[in-house]
């Protein structure tokens, strides 16, 4: 399965197979690269099982794509670049 990449709202962006539960839509690498232009307070996080990354103040408690509970951890930009093939 392919993995894609959704935007929220209030300007979160996730790659995974599946779309957060919340308000995400679909997204491009364009706005990928805006948000990590302007991060803030957002930070950088990927699913030690499935390895979807996610930037946003917080990750999903639960990994839309493997379900799995509490599995992410925060990256810096260098890994989330190569695994989004930035």
């Amino acid at each position: 399965m392919d993995k894609e990449l959704f935007k929220s709202g209030v300007g979160e962006i996730h790659f995974g197979v599946n779309k957060p539960t919340r308000d995400f839509s679909s997204a491009t690498k364009d706005d990928v690269k805006k948000t990590l232009a302007n991060l803030k307070n957002m930070r950088l996080w990927r699913c030690t099982v499935c390895n979807d990354l996610h930037i946003g103040l917080q990750p999903p408690k639960e990994c839309p794509t493997c379900s799995s509970i509490q599995a992410y951890v925060e990256i810096n930009l260098q890994e989330f670049g190569r695994l989004m093939g930035l």
